[in-house]
């Protein structure tokens, strides 16, 4: 069970559950799971109760995710433990959207199944927790489709959101929406960037060659040591550019006509 699949996994399974698609998290469940749901003292043991449960939700809403955060702890070599740290918006027939800042605990283990092919161990999981406790309500199954909400004027990540994934330098997994990226820029004397976000500064190995090549057609080189996200452009002067969040970086008066011609028309 490598850390890296389990990682990818864990995202995939909740940005698919939050698409109302469910079948990626039944495919990895164990038979006797154990899952702790969104609502106080809310918990269903085993796959087919579990499944029969969400069989019997009926409700009309829709979500969207923002940015997550995972971090991968293995006990042992059978084991990982992935926390995912994000915000969810759930959508109501109403109109309104209700943000939370959720967490969302796996525990995986590698388990011995009967395959085609005999026996073979299998990543399974044997516990999920979904951590924000919801008031419960008798008339709802899953989601607190029942509550009573106050909505609030709040950005919403558009479906056609791009999201980056990175690896921190502390170990930690981001999944960064790209419209909250402003630029990346180098570490001096380390071999590590940091990525300027809306929220914060996040510092990742790399080098700035190395993470343009990842991303080529995302971010805008305006120097030798400066990505930017040319959506965050205020303005454009000689020889420097304007951040949204008022930030200054520099260009090169060589390349300025060149980065000022591609910045404009990235912008039009």
């Amino acid at each position: 069970m490598r850390k890296d699949d389990i990682i990818k996994l864990s995202i995939h399974i909740i940005t698919e559950y939050y698409k109302n698609n469910l079948a990626p998290f039944f495919a990895c469940i164990s038979d006797d799971v154990l899952w702790i749901g969104p609502a106080k003292r809310q918990q269903i043991r085993g796959r087919k109760n579990l499944m029969q449960t969400f069989a019997s939700e009926k409700h009309d809403l829709t979500f969207t995710m923002g940015d997550i955060k995972v971090i991968c702890i293995s006990p042992s070599h059978r084991v990982k433990e992935v926390l995912l740290h994000y915000d969810i918006y759930t959508h109501y027939p109403s109109g309104g959207t209700d943000a939370h800042d959720q967490c969302l605990h796996y525990t995986w283990c590698d388990k011995k199944v009967q395959t085609a092919d005999g026996p073979k161990y299998q990543p399974q999981i044997v516990s999920l927790h979904i951590s924000n406790a919801w008031p419960y309500d008798d008339r709802d199954v899953i989601y607190p489709v029942h509550s009573e909400h106050m909505f609030a004027a709040m950005r919403v990540p558009a479906e056609s959101e791009q999201y980056i994934t990175v690896k921190a330098a502390d170990g930690c997994v981001h999944r960064l929406a790209f419209s909250h990226i402003l630029y990346v820029d180098t570490l001096k004397h380390t071999a590590r960037l940091q990525i300027h976000t809306e929220s914060g500064t996040l510092a990742i190995h790399g080098t700035l060659s190395g993470f343009e090549a990842n991303y080529p057609a995302l971010f805008v080189r305006i120097h030798s040591g400066y990505l930017l996200n040319p959506a965050h452009v205020t303005n454009i002067r000689r020889f420097a550019v304007t951040l949204s969040d008022g930030t200054q970086l520099p260009v090169p008066e060589k390349r300025y006509t060149q980065i000022k011609k591609l910045l404009l028309s990235e912008n039009c």
